[in-house]
Parts: structure tokens; C-alpha cells; sequence
């Protein structure tokens, strides 16, 4: 009968790897892109407890592989494409088309990936009453339309960007300030989660304390209706308003996302040194002008919005 000894113990647990730390590579930079915020953003401790959300939360994308992440780009890429192509496929469709091009996907994976990125022709009936158990409980009006501006932190507006770099496809929210055309707040990642929208969110607040009754208008996406970053908006008293980007012309049809190319990032690591040339480059006046539709001028010793 073999015996272990205590010495062998000892040193087999100091042999044992430790867990690997979450990796920069698929982790969220966040901040304010703005050319004089008035404090710097939280640490990732004091944002995630800020947001109500747990640290490990925040780093569980990174226990996906590159490889991983890289062949969900490369799937939400393709999608695009198609989506214009075939405007009236369905979910069921699109998966064959992406398996006669030689992907290993499944419907379920590609009925996920639409509804999450807002390619999908009609939701059915599972993912219509799982959209409802988000929204919230009254309709949000459009209250952005007919507003005054007379000065900063008065109005905000939100976005979600999705930026092509040479190497990958990079997720960005950002919060607009209307008066200034600044990025007050933004957050980005190789992954669209609802922890983006409500990163960005605080960043803004955090940095630039904007007053009780600050209008926060969203324009696109399902993250700003959910329950938790309708909280948000409550704590920090901001009032919701939804509404359709100012530079969108109204159209029947549902038109896929844009994909904006920024080339001059080479890759992921880049957009983490440069972050803020980052958000400047993605969101670039004409940009902003397509978003906020609008030019603040002024009259005398009044200022006016004007379309």
C-alpha cells in the first residue's frame, strides 16, 4: 500500500498552475472622449458597483478563445451582407447560406445572432414576449423633437456603433452631448453585450455630472429599453426619450446596421493604447451630424437650434 507524503503534497500544489488572469484582448475599454471632462472615469471596481454589475461579469467574455470571437465577427459580417442581399430571408434561410459557404453554424446560433444585432425579419413569438419582459412598463416619447438648447448637458444622445478595423470588428456605444458634439461617454469591446450601453453610461455621468433633467435620447437598440438601464437613467436623473437618428430618412423597410471602416487601427491592441483617437476616428463630424441632425447657432444673446 503506497503512501503519500506530506512533502509531496506541498510541492504537487505549488506545481499546479494558477487560473490565467481575464485577458486585455477581449475585455471592454471605456472612458470619455471628450477635450475637458470634468473628472476621470471609475476604475473597473467602481464601475461595475456602480452599474450593479459583478467584476466577474464584466470579465467573463474573456474566457472565450480569439478563435472564438473572430468566427462570430466573421458569421455577424457575413450576416450583413446577406441581410442586404436577401432582404426578406428568415433565419432558417440565412443558416443555409452561410453553411453553402462552407460555416459550421446551426439555426439556433444564427437566430440568436440576428435578434441580437438587429437583423432579423420578424422576431418570433418566443423572442416578441422575451423583448416585451424588457421594455418598459410606459411607452418613452420622442422628447428630443422641438427641444431648446441653450447650453451644455441638456441633451444627450446615444448610439452603438459597429466599427470595421483591419483585423476584427470592434463594438462601440457612446453618449453624444448636443450642444457640444462630444463624446461625453463610451465603451467598446469585441462583443455586443448590455454592459456596453450601461458602461458608457456611466462613464458620461461620472465624468461630466450633467444636472436633473437632462434629456437622454437612444436611438437604436434593445440594451436601452431593458429594466436595468431604465434604473439607470432613474438613479442618475436622466429623462428617457427614443427616437430614430435626426439624419435618417424614414423608410418603409428595415435596413441592416452600418458598418463604419476605421483602417487606421490596425487591431484590437491598438484601439486599447489609443482609445480616445479611437472613439474620434468612429465618431467624426459628419458622423455626429448624421446622428444629431442639427447645428447650434446663435442669435444675439439667445442660441437656437436649428435643422
Amino acid at each position: 500500500m503506497s503512501t503519500i507524503m506530506l512533502s509531496d503534497v506541498v510541492s504537487s500544489s505549488q506545481v499546479s498552475p494558477r487560473p490565467p488572469r481575464p485577458q486585455a484582448e477581449a475585455g471592454i475599454v471605456f472612458g470619455s472622449a471628450a477635450s475637458s471632462p470634468a473628472k476621470k472615469p471609475d476604475s473597473v471596481r467602481a464601475t461595475c458597483e456602480a452599474i450593479g454589475l459583478a467584476r466577474s461579469t464584466y470579465y467573463y467574455q474573456s474566457h472565450r478563445s480569439s478563435a472564438a470571437i473572430e468566427l462570430e465577427q466573421k458569421i455577424v459580417l457575413r450576416l450583413h451582407e446577406l441581410r442586404e442581399l436577401h432582404p426578406d430571408d428568415g433565419y432558417r434561410r440565412m443558416t443555409l447560406h452561410l453553411q453553402a459557404e462552407g460555416l459550421h453554424v446551426n439555426r439556433k446560433r444564427i437566430a440568436r445572432l440576428m435578434q441580437l444585432h438587429g437583423l432579423s425579419k420578424r422576431p418570433s413569438r418566443s423572442e416578441a414576449v422575451g423583448f416585451r419582459s424588457f421594455q418598459p412598463r410606459a411607452p418613452i416619447a420622442n422628447l428630443r423633437d422641438g427641444a431648446r438648447l441653450t447650453g451644455p448637458y441638456q441633451i444627450w444622445v446615444t448610439d452603438l456603433a459597429y466599427a470595421r478595423i483591419r483585423s476584427s470588428l470592434v463594438y462601440a456605444s457612446a453618449v453624444i452631448d448636443a450642444w457640444s458634439r462630444e463624446v461625453v461617454g463610451y465603451a467598446a469591446s469585441l462583443q455586443v453585450t448590455n454592459r456596453l450601453t450601461r458602461i458608457a453610461l456611466h462613464s458620461a455621468v461620472r465624468s461630466h455630472r450633467p444636472a436633473p433633467g437632462c434629456i437622454h435620447h437612444s436611438t437604436c437598440g434593445t440594451q436601452y429599453l431593458t429594466h436595468s438601464y431604465c434604473e439607470l437613467l432613474r438613479q442618475y436623473g436622466l429623462i428617457p426619450s427614443v427616437g430614430e437618428p435626426a439624419g435618417r430618412a424614414a423608410t418603409p423597410s428595415r435596413s441592416p446596421r452600418q458598418i463604419i471602416d476605421v483602417q487606421d487601427f490596425e487591431s484590437w491592441k491598438t484601439v486599447l493604447n489609443q482609445p480616445n483617437e479611437f472613439i474620434r476616428a468612429l465618431y467624426s463630424p459628419e458622423r455626429v451630424d448624421y446622428l444629431l441632425g442639427q447645428r447650434v447657432v446663435a442669435q444675439g444673446s439667445a442660441l437656437a437650434v436649428v435643422n
